[in-house]
C-alpha cells in the first residue's frame, strides 16, 4: 500500500527571479495555475525576434528535439523582446540538450533556456507557499493586494532587506503577493522558490 503524506508547505517545483522590479509586481497566473496539460517547464532568458505562440511545436537548435509550448510566464520584460521567464509544455520528443540551448517556434520566436525540460511533479496545480529572498538591494512586498511603493513615495509595504527572506503561505497571500524595489531604480533582485 502507498502512504501518502500530507505536505503542509508542498513541494518546491518552480524557482524563479525578478528583476528592474521598478513597478509593483506579482506572479503571473499562470504561475498560480500550472495548465493541466503541461508535463514539462523550462526556464528561459533572451526571448526574442518574437512572442511565443501557445500550441506551436518548438524545435532545440542543438537536437532537434521537439515539444509543444502550453503556455508562458514572462517574469521581466515583454514576450518576444529579450523577456526572462518560464515556459510549459508537453508532447515532448526526443532528448534535449542539458545545458542553454535555443528553442525556436513554428512562428519566429526564440527563447534561450537554461537547462533541458523538467518534469512537472505537482500535487497541486495552486502554489501553497512561497519563499521569497531580497537579494543584492531592499525589495518592498504587500500580500494583502495593497500596491507597494518605494520608499520616496508613500513607503507602503513591509521592505525586506537585502540577504533576508520570508516564506509566505496560503494561496490566496500568493495571488495578492505584490513586490517592488524599495529604491527606485537600485537594481533590486528578487528570487523564489514556488511550493505546490
Amino acid at each position: 500500500m502507498k502512504m501518502i503524506t500530507f505536505q503542509h508547505d508542498g513541494n518546491c517545483v518552480i524557482e524563479g527571479i525578478w528583476s528592474s522590479i521598478t513597478a509593483a509586481k506579482s506572479f503571473d497566473s499562470t504561475l498560480l495555475n500550472i495548465p493541466r496539460d503541461a508535463t514539462h517547464w523550462v526556464r528561459y532568458t533572451t526571448g526574442g525576434t518574437a512572442a511565443l505562440i501557445p500550441g506551436e511545436t518548438l524545435t532545440d537548435g542543438a537536437s532537434s528535439a521537439t515539444c509543444t509550448l502550453v503556455a508562458q510566464a514572462v517574469e521581466v520584460g515583454t514576450a518576444g523582446s529579450s523577456d526572462t521567464g518560464i515556459i510549459f509544455v508537453n508532447n515532448i520528443s526526443g532528448t534535449f540538450t542539458a545545458t542553454g540551448q535555443t528553442l525556436t517556434g513554428t512562428g519566429t520566436g526564440t527563447v534561450l533556456t537554461i537547462q533541458a525540460p523538467i518534469a512537472l511533479n505537482l500535487a497541486s496545480r495552486e502554489p501553497k507557499a512561497v519563499l521569497v529572498v531580497a537579494e543584492s538591494y531592499s525589495v518592498s512586498i504587500t500580500t494583502s493586494g495593497t500596491t507597494p511603493t518605494v520608499a520616496a513615495g508613500t513607503n507602503h509595504g513591509i521592505t525586506l532587506a537585502a540577504g533576508q527572506s520570508w516564506v509566505i503561505r496560503g494561496k490566496q497571500n500568493i495571488r495578492n503577493f505584490k513586490a517592488i524595489n524599495t529604491v527606485n531604480g537600485s537594481g533590486a533582485l528578487l528570487k523564489y522558490c514556488l511550493y505546490y
